[in-house]
């Protein structure tokens, strides 16, 4: 078996302060030259690590990437991963269970007024108090509201899910980008329409396509993942100037890695496309 040849470490950083994090996936290397894997992190995914150093490397096949160096609070398994890979906060417990999501990728949200009171936080300026969604013409089934764990949607008038995001600052409201859920997946090779005149966001089938260089983390140092398959007219969501794309509900999406390029979108048609499949391949939750 062929050698693997070793990455050139262009930096390497150490953290002023240990943090606690945990692994989701991956291999554990035992030099940032990444030529021998030490331990298999799927092995490891109820442990709880220190973050104590980063590498900047050029990987043999010439992709930049960033790699954490972790050892576990026991001192007992250590090694680099890819920085993607490693999630702060302590490992879950074994019975955990992860959020039940539909087609769409989004999790299963509830009613329950002290969560939705945590993801208002200081409460929005504008939040529906009849049944419409505030500058826009989406009509509501009714007041009730339903979260997530990252934004508010409620139901509208023909049963599906509307997603927004609560404002904060002053007496701006940005509820102009609540996006309508259209159930379902559709092919990739869908025609999609939207004559609602308000945001809407389809789903499609398939996988994706690995990420590149040019669609991975922004500041370049990108490694794996999938990432949606491009679609004639639409622009990946990350290319969105970010002023904007805040007021946008995150949909389900983990706005880490490059689940923001799972999402795709057309400005003039107000549509959303959505690859549950290279979402969740991204999700830190």
């Amino acid at each position: 078996m062929a050698k693997t040849k070793a990455a050139q470490i262009v930096k390497t950083t150490t953290y002023k302060a240990k943090h606690k994090v945990h692994v989701t996936k991956g291999n554990l290397y035992s030099t940032a030259k990444l030529t021998k894997v030490s331990h298999k992190a799927k092995n490891y995914k109820r442990t709880t690590f220190y973050r104590i150093k980063k590498a900047k490397v050029v990987k043999s096949n010439k992709k930049k990437a960033v790699y954490n160096y972790v050892k576990s609070t026991n001192g007992k398994t250590k090694g680099w991963i890819w920085h993607g890979y490693v999630k702060n906060g302590k490992a879950p417990k074994a019975k955990a269970k992860s959020a039940k999501r539909n087609t769409q990728g989004l999790k299963k949200g509830t009613s329950n007024k002290a969560a939705i009171k945590k993801v208002l936080g200081q409460g929005s300026v504008n939040l529906p108090t009849g049944k419409k969604i505030p500058g826009t013409n989406i009509k509501l089934k009714s007041n009730k509201m339903y979260t997530d764990g990252n934004d508010i949607y409620m139901i509208a008038k023909n049963g599906h899910r509307v997603y927004f995001k609560p404002d904060y600052a002053g007496k701006t409201t940005h509820m102009q980008y609540a996006t309508e859920v259209i159930p379902g997946l559709k092919s990739p090779n869908t025609k999609f329409t939207n004559n609602t005149g308000h945001w809407v966001m389809y789903s499609v089938s398939g996988n994706g396509v690995k990420e590149t260089d040019s669609h991975g983390d922004k500041d370049g140092w990108s490694d794996n993942g999938r990432i949606a398959a491009p679609i004639k007219g639409y622009k990946y969501f990350s290319d969105l100037y970010d002023s904007i794309a805040g007021h946008f509900p995150t949909l389900g999406l983990a706005h880490e890695n490059n689940a923001t390029n799972a999402l795709l979108y057309d400005w003039n048609k107000k549509i959303l496309i959505n690859t549950p499949s290279a979402n969740k391949d991204n999700l830190s939750y």
